[in-house]
């Protein structure tokens, strides 16, 4: 045993005034007497209770000295060295990721994650301390650097599985930015399933691995899409076996709460298999397909997806053009798009097609128009003509998803006075090829929304004859016009912020109404179809499904031998030692003594305690 204060062994010494006071304490006795012979035994008995005298068996000063003795003990901290897992600083990065979500490990991945963080915790001695992060798509740190064993199991206690990725790289950033900005002085121990982990590799530091997960048996919905067709809307299920046996899958389809059809699918260890469903009714508003049956899934959030079907939504867009075949073709392929051609605009000042598209055509656009100019342009000013159209840059846009313009070739293009708000999205050596952009003032009656400008005719480019040229007219409407009138995406990831617009309710898949604000809808943790509708009660605007779809996620094969920073992780097997101190027992037994002693003092000693007197004439 050491001592980590043996200087306050010197409170020991508080026991020679407590023995004095005893010692110097008077103990007379009134005794009535008979006869004055009897004054020679009250001579001797006051001879007796002397100022030294001698010192007499007390309870009193057993306990007291008894008490002293642990409260001293509990001063001068004595503590003995015992085997432990961890030592001084540390920062625990726990995965909480979809995969831990996997029960290969009863009853989860992520459970059995919590065990081990419990032990470790249990296992801090007095000068250790330990921080706890959570790494999922946002790693969070749970708990700042602490050795209070109760703060950080309450802080365990709050930490859920997410359906995120692990963001390793940014967990690393987070813990030693808890760590003063470098962990040279601190382990960091690992607690994860090892699954698509490499990020781990930016670590230098020294870092400790505990393994989570015995299997990679797993099956998932790795796609789910519908697709418009002539006799209704046709769906397309692909699973895909991770593991490393076959298995025989039941799927089902839903359509609005509805089953439509179930079909058992062989499925190979590391393959896929597709499974289409055909002429479903095209009005159906929503669809859930699942796994209901498989001999070897140890991951439950990949087993689900839903679609919504947006093609019962319908669009309008008016075509003003000379003659073009090509945009009325690409117009035209466009699923649940209805184009009326013109060659003049309507008289209204007000838009009532949802879409305008203006092909070298000179009009004035209504107020709140959402818009795809080609060619010549009338709407904006321009100043002049450039020829040097190789191409330069592109730059990120939704309308330019899928979209390769190196191989496209432009004669020559207009340079036009745009405002601000419209940006370059394909740059050329002489100049803008593409422009888009929405309005910040879009809620002006006598403002222009979203607009598409292409500052060049097509007949004089090859662009109706490359591929880029339909995928580039589909993003453009879909930006534009999209099929709810909102410009949502369908299908999104759990967490992801939403941009809906202000003033509408979104009702979550289990039926709660949640008003959006300026700043979006990012309740989106709940797989499932979210309705969106108007402050006002007006029906359903539209829907969009959130679904786990994570490859990477899904692939939940363990890593046992997980590498972590640039060499792999060494396995040391020989225990560390951690002070294990007990001064709280001692103060605790110094407590129960003081109540004690009080508690006879107060109803006075016992009756062994206490001295047999002589009385007077009795031998």
């Amino acid at each position: 045993m050491n001592l980590l204060t043996p200087l306050s062994l010197f409170f020991a010494l508080l026991a020679v005034p407590i023995i004095l006071l005893y010692l110097l304490r008077l103990q007379r006795r009134e005794q009535p007497v008979s006869s004055t012979l009897l004054w020679r035994q009250v001579t001797m008995d006051r001879e007796a209770n002397t100022l030294w005298q001698k010192l007499r068996k007390n309870l009193l000063l057993l306990l007291q000295l008894l008490t002293l003795l642990f409260l001293v003990f509990a001063l001068i901290r004595p503590y003995i060295n015992v085997a432990s897992e961890l030592s001084g600083r540390t920062v625990l990065l726990i995965d909480s990721s979809a995969s831990m979500l996997a029960t290969d490990v009863a009853p989860s991945r992520f459970e059995a994650a919590r065990t081990q963080v419990r032990n470790l915790i249990n296992q801090i001695g007095t000068n250790d301390q330990m921080t706890l992060i959570a790494v999922d798509a946002d790693p969070r740190a749970l708990s700042t650097a602490t050795n209070d064993r109760t703060q950080l199991l309450n802080s365990l206690d709050t930490l859920q599985a997410s359906l995120g990725q692990a963001n390793w790289s940014a967990a690393i950033a987070l813990a030693a930015a808890s760590n003063g900005g470098n962990l040279n002085n601190a382990t960091v121990v690992v607690i994860s399933d090892g699954a698509h982990a490499d990020d781990l590799k930016l670590l230098n530091a020294k870092a400790r691995y505990i393994s989570i997960g015995q299997s990679g048996d797993n099956i998932a919905i790795s796609t789910f899409a519908l697709r418009r067709t002539l006799r209704g809307i046709s769906a397309l299920v692909r699973l895909s076996n991770t593991g490393t046996q076959d298995d025989q899958v039941l799927v089902s389809l839903q359509a609005d709460g509805n089953l439509v059809d179930a079909k058992t699918l062989s499925l190979p260890a590391g393959q896929s298999a597709t499974w289409t469903i055909n002429n479903l009714d095209s009005r159906v508003q929503s669809l859930r397909a699942s796994i209901d049956k498989a001999n070897h899934n140890t991951l439950a959030a990949d087993d689900v997806a839903y679609a919504v079907n947006t093609n019962n939504a319908g669009r309008r867009a008016l075509l003003i053009t000379r003659g073009n075949r090509f945009l009325e073709q690409a117009l035209s392929a466009l699923p649940n798009l209805r184009t009326t051609r013109s060659l003049t605009m309507p008289t209204t000042s007000e838009a009532t097609y949802d879409l305008y598209v203006i092909d070298s055509v000179s009009v004035t656009l209504p107020a709140n128009a959402n818009a795809l100019l080609i060619g010549p342009q009338t709407v904006f000013t321009t100043s002049g003509i450039f020829s040097n159209t190789g191409f330069s840059r592109v730059e990120q846009h939704p309308i330019m998803q899928s979209v390769d313009w190196r191989s496209i070739n432009v004669l020559d293009a207009q340079r036009v006075n745009v405002p601000s708000w419209l940006r370059p999205m394909v740059q050329s050596q002489g100049g803008p090829l593409l422009y888009a952009g929405e309005n910040p003032n879009n809620n002006q009656d006598s403002t222009l929304r979203r607009i598409v400008l292409l500052p060049f005719e097509l007949r004089k480019s090859d662009l109706p004859l490359q591929i880029a040229f339909p995928v580039l007219m589909a993003n453009s409407v879909e930006w534009l016009a999209p099929p709810q009138g909102l410009n949502i995406p369908t299908h999104v990831k759990p967490g992801e912020i939403m941009a809906v617009p202000e003033n509408t309710l979104v009702r979550t898949p289990n039926n709660q109404l949640i008003p959006v604000d300026r700043r979006g809808f990012a309740q989106t943790q709940e797989p499932g179809v979210y309705q969106l509708q108007s402050n006002n009660n007006e029906g359903v605007r539209g829907a969009f499904a959130v679904n786990f779809s994570n490859p990477s996620e899904s692939d939940i094969t363990p890593n046992p031998s997980l590498q972590i920073g640039s060499t792999p992780t060494p396995t040391d097997n020989r225990p560390q030692l951690t002070q294990r101190e007990f001064w709280g027992l001692m103060a605790a037994l110094a407590l129960l003594l003081l109540i004690a002693e009080w508690w006879v003092y107060q109803r006075g000693l016992p009756a062994f305690a206490r001295r047999k007197e002589p009385v007077a004439g009795k031998p």
